[in-house]
Parts: C-alpha cells; structure tokens; sequence
C-alpha cells in the first residue's frame, strides 16, 4: 500500500485504538485523510489497522519504555485510558512520553460528569479529576472531553431486554443525561482536526436527562413489544456484574456511579455536542432504534 501523503491535520496518535471510541474514531479520521497512527497492546488487533492505512506502533501505556515511538512525531495525540486501577499511571507515562518527544496536544478523553456531590466521588471520576489535573499543569496544549455516561452502557441489558422484556438497573427513578458514543466520537474528531479547542473543557451529553422508565420506553417502541424498568438494589446489580465475570474493582466502580445518579447527580445536559459539531446529540429513541437487532437477540 502506498505511503500516506501528509495531512493539513498533522500526524495524530490515537491510543485505546480498538476500544469502543478509538474503533469508530479512526475510521473517522482517515476517511478526513487525516495521518493515523495507533498505540496497540497486541499486535495481532492490528491487521485491520494496516488494512485501512494506519500506521502502528505496538506499546502499552503500562511500560513507559515502549511508548516513546508512539509518541515521537506526532501533532495530536488523543489519549484513552480504560477504567482500571492503575488508570492515573497509565495517563501519567502518556503524558510524560508526549512531553519526552515533543509538544503535542492532548486530547483527552475524560469522564466522570456528575454534579457537584456530598463525599468521596466515584473512584473513576476521582482518577479522571487527577488525570486531567496532571495534564492541565503538564505545559502541554490540551482539550479535555469529559462526555456523560454512554447510551452504549446499556447494551449489558440487551439479554434480559430480549429474553424478559426487563431492565433491571439499581436507579431508582433518577434521570441521566446519557450520550451515544457516536456524538462523543464526533466531538473528538472536530477537536483533533479544528484549531481554537486548545485550553477548553467539554462536557457532551444527550439532548435531554432521562429515566429509566423512558429507556424502556424507547426500547418498547423500537422493538415493537412491551419492555419494562425494574429497579433492583444495588447488591444485587452488584453480584450481577461480578457473576458475568466482571472484576470486584470494576464492579465496585459502577456501583459507585449508579449509587451517584441513583441520587440524582447525573441529572443534567449541556449543548456542548452541537456548541463543537454543529448537529444536535442523539436521542436516545434513535439509540434505540438503530441497535433494535441489539436487544432484539438477533445474531
């Protein structure tokens, strides 16, 4: 395959390539011409990658000794750390390796948007709050993305969804303003290909806060038969997790946000996706339909 040409946008290092953002950002990116690179773990995810014309370079954000030819030439690095106990070292040797090979500007995909709480925040916010701390003090140009909680988080009830008609989630009857990954992909793609976002904070969410009983809703109509919210307490969500081979550490983590927005504090929306694409967010009735064979149980 013929080396790609350079890009108006700079060379662009996407980390977390095969997650659930950086898969749908890439193909983003290189349909825009924009110069990929990726940071993969495991070779052997990356074929796909080469397939499309993006270069990669294998490192792990767990071993700093292997990111600085990630890191090394790059303009723009949009930087993903999955939740996890070591999520705040992980960001920390990123940031260090951009410092280490250059001025990029980070991206970075944030999280933890609840208001204002009484407390200790959830352990995920908490390490996001750090992270985006650590950058924001680092010298380099950044943006920071801090998107609410994903429509796409919903697809761990497609089973009960397809075989009980239920939802069962530990929310009470709490609104959130949840997003399509889709949006925040969007938000990411204008950031890493516009100038003027350098310095900015964005908190994209869903176009309206809504509860669970409306999620039910749009998964009734999308599929055409009768579902249901059941609230359900938190242990029990708990043990639920964990028996489908979720870790405690994660479990625990998203025990504490439903504990969060079960009181509320994930009940509000901003105008930040339409403030940086131009589109409205997505519905979470458009969610819904468009992943039906999702919760349908349709292969």
């Amino acid at each position: 395959m013929a080396e790609r040409q350079s890009s108006s946008f700079g060379k662009i290092l996407v980390t977390g390539a095969t997650g659930n953002v950086g898969s749908l950002l890439i193909p983003k990116l290189t349909n825009l011409g924009a110069d990929v690179r990726a940071l993969i773990r495991d070779e052997s995810k990356a074929q796909g990658l080469k397939d499309a014309g993006v270069e990669v370079v294998v490192g792990d954000l767990d071993k700093p000794d292997t990111l600085d030819p990630a890191f090394r030439g790059v303009d723009k690095v949009f930087l993903i750390t999955p939740p996890n106990p070591n999520q705040v070292i992980q960001a920390e040797n990123g940031i260090q390796a951009a410092k280490r090979t250059g001025s990029p500007v980070i991206v970075r995909l944030s999280a933890g948007a609840v208001k204002e709480m009484p407390g200790a925040l959830p352990r995920v916010s908490g390490q996001h709050a750090e992270i985006d701390g650590m950058l924001k003090a680092s010298g380099l140009p950044y943006t920071i993305i801090r998107p609410h909680n994903f429509m796409q988080n919903m697809m761990m009830a497609a089973q009960t969804v397809a075989s009980e008609g239920a939802v069962y989630m530990p929310m009470k009857d709490a609104k959130i303003g949840m997003i399509d990954v889709r949006d925040i992909v969007d938000v990411a793609v204008k950031v890493l290909t516009e100038d003027g976002h350098e310095g900015q904070t964005y908190t994209p969410t869903g176009p309206a806060s809504i509860s669970f009983h409306d999620v039910a809703a749009a998964h009734s109509k999308a599929l055409g038969k009768q579902v249901n919210y059941v609230d359900v307490p938190l242990e029990a969500a708990r043990e639920g997790m964990i028996s489908t081979g979720m870790s405690e550490w994660f479990a625990d983590a998203m025990i504490e946000y439903m504990t969060a927005f079960g009181e509320g504090y994930g009940d509000f929306t901003t105008t930040d996706v339409e403030k940086v694409t131009g589109n409205p967010p997505r519905s979470y009735e458009t969610f819904a339909s468009d992943f039906a064979q999702v919760f349908d149980g349709a292969p």
